[in-house]
């Protein structure tokens, strides 16, 4: 068959799905399109385990396949499929990078069957955006998708025609297959997406008062001014917080507001002060304040903190101070996944979250088998008494092994951890790579290394998504790479993602895991009484540069479990209001989403 007859099956097998045919009807014949278009366009077959994917995402469940299995052909089989109807079928990745790089490399396997390709990017103009949405299939971020939908719903309600077609950026939600789709749908979906109105008259005194509050956070002692919620991270001054806020000395804007208010502007400066660390929560770009996503370790690109707290960290950094804003239109992505008349999600750690998408998504997780039999070893988990000890350890332990001639992956949770352990390398003179969120723009070429011999690679968890780490025989041959934890995650599926890294398809592989009784998970897990009951156990001289039992690894395992069923009930409840909320609008003659509208 030549191209061209592939091209005409592609566009006959189009004609059918638009006048009339089922998708059940077409999954044979649409399959087997797109699976030569793949062959020929990659020079890949896919494996049928790859197919047995596709036949599960057309049916819109979600499908659990292991990293390195190949997520990304796979989904050109359902999205062929949907793509056929002319209803627009969307492909959701994790950031632009991902989504664009996606679009060029799959895109040509639907042009050789005659569908069309966009691609939907930050810095788009609305008629690059909608001319990208009239295209077959559609890639882009969650962020994307959803902030646009609210500026249609936003353009719709100021409509005296509710919303005339040619206005509107999107098209109808038809498809969407969700990658990486624990990420987007659960981990993700405690922060709702937001248009903001700016109040141009509240504006200037906003600033004011927070850059003041900013000012005086430092002379607020935890437990004498002001008690600290560990379950709800919420600050709340106590009466002698309250008598010291009432003294400071005011400027002319502060004494505008009422005290209520200056309260609320205090809390949240010592808040930022207490629990927003630069370089572990975000970073300073070109002046402004870039979130790091504490689930992937990337930039969160637009992204900001709600109720002044983003402000606040501005004011922290003494940077310039964004407008703060009223909500205009907002969206959970739990809710606006759920208008698509269907949607699928694919990842690589998604069985354990299975009851909570059938919950809220009445999504099935199938568990898709691996095309070769996982080549893992578990090594034994090293538990410290501080933090110093855990770090020196692991800087050990790499180099050794990465002697051996095998590559070396480090995992941190945080920006400043990974810097911590590199200045640890070059103090010794070893030579490695870092990838953080301040080398996001690198991450291609990091990863792509890190499967050399010899190479030591330091990372945030944005190393366990996206990129396949490719070994060379050298290290294959050795044993292959090893993927160090230096704490656990506050979901165990950020673990898994970042030990997935290695043993793709069969390759052999190790990992272990480090912690310490000052790992963060402890505190936000077990709450500070018993935190500081177990270091009082453990942290004395005689234990410093000694391993600790293992069985300790209980206590890090029920912080764990405590922090994700906390997280579980912020989205439960979030869930709750925002169809409480869409219930009111709706008895109002509201639109669900849109709180403000502008002309």
């Amino acid at each position: 068959m030549s191209d061209q007859e592939l091209r005409e099956r592609g566009l006959s097998l189009k004609y059918k799905a638009t006048t009339g045919s089922s998708v059940n009807d077409l999954v044979p014949a649409a399959f087997a399109l797109a699976y030569e278009s793949v062959r020929r366009t990659t020079g890949k077959t896919l494996y049928p385990v790859q197919v047995y994917a596709g036949i599960q995402l057309a049916r819109c469940q979600t499908a659990e396949m292991k990293t390195g299995e190949g997520k990304t052909l796979t989904a050109t089989l359902p999205t062929f499929l949907h793509a056929l109807f002319d209803r627009g079928a969307h492909v959701v990745t994790v950031n632009d990078y991902l989504a664009k790089r996606d679009f060029e490399l799959m895109g040509p396997i639907y042009q050789r069957l005659g569908l069309s390709v966009g691609v939907v990017q930050s810095d788009d103009a609305p008629e690059a955006r909608r001319a990208a949405y009239r295209k077959d299939i559609t890639y882009g971020t969650a962020k994307e998708f959803g902030f646009d939908f609210l500026r249609d719903r936003m353009t719709m309600a100021a409509s005296s025609s509710f919303g005339a077609a040619e206005n509107l950026v999107m098209r109808e939600l038809y498809y969407v297959l969700v990658d990486e789709a624990d990420s987007v749908l659960i981990d993700e979906a405690r922060t709702p997406l937001i248009i903001g109105v700016v109040d141009a008259e509240e504006e200037m005194q906003k600033r004011s008062c927070i850059q003041w509050a900013a000012q005086h956070a430092d002379k607020f002692v935890e437990k004498v001014d002001f008690k600290y919620e560990h379950d709800k991270k919420k600050v709340t001054l106590l009466n002698n917080g309250i008598g010291k806020t009432r003294e400071l000395p005011q400027n002319s804007e502060t004494k505008k507001v009422s005290i209520r208010k200056i309260y609320e502007y205090i809390e949240n400066a010592i808040k930022v002060k207490r629990d927003f660390q630069l370089d572990q929560h975000y970073v300073v770009r070109d002046g402004k304040i870039a979130i790091v996503d504490e689930f992937t370790g990337r930039i969160a690109e637009g992204r900001q903190w709600q109720r002044g707290i983003h402000q606040a960290v501005e004011a922290k950094e003494q940077i310039e101070i964004t407008p703060a804003t009223r909500q205009g239109a907002s969206v959970t992505l739990q809710s606006f996944f759920r208008r698509y008349e269907n949607f699928a999600g694919m990842s690589g750690t998604l069985w354990t979250s299975r009851r909570e998408f059938k919950k809220v998504y009445k999504k099935k997780v199938v568990r898709i088998p691996t095309h070769r039999p996982v080549n893992r070893k578990r090594l034994p988990t090293r538990i410290f008494a501080d933090a110093e000890s855990k770090m020196n350890a692991v800087v050990i332990e790499a180099a050794e092994v990465a002697e051996s001639g095998r590559a070396v992956l480090i995992g941190t949770r945080s920006v400043e951890s990974s810097v911590w352990i590199s200045n640890s390398f070059s103090e010794k003179g070893i030579a490695h790579r870092v990838l953080n969120a301040n080398h996001d723009e690198q991450e291609a070429e990091i990863v792509g290394q890190s499967g050399i011999a010899g190479q030591i690679t330091v990372a945030t968890n944005m190393a366990g998504r996206g990129t396949d780490i490719v070994l060379d025989e050298r290290v294959q041959l050795q044993g292959g790479l090893h993927v160090i934890l230096t704490e656990l995650h506050e979901s165990q599926r950020i673990d898994w993602q970042l030990i997935g890294r290695g043993s793709r398809q069969g390759d052999p592989g190790s990992y272990r895991i480090f912690l310490s009784l000052e790992d963060e998970l402890l505190l936000s897990g077990l709450g500070p009484v018993k935190s500081k009951s177990l270091k009082d156990r453990f942290l004395k001289k005689r234990f410093a540069n000694r391993l600790l039992s293992p069985s300790l690894i209980h206590f890090f395992r029920q912080a764990q479990t405590k922090v994700e069923h906390n997280h579980l009930v912020d989205r439960m409840i979030l869930m709750k209001q925002d169809k409480e909320r869409h219930e009111r609008h709706f008895e109002m003659g509201m639109d669900p989403y849109c709180d403000v509208v502008q002309g």
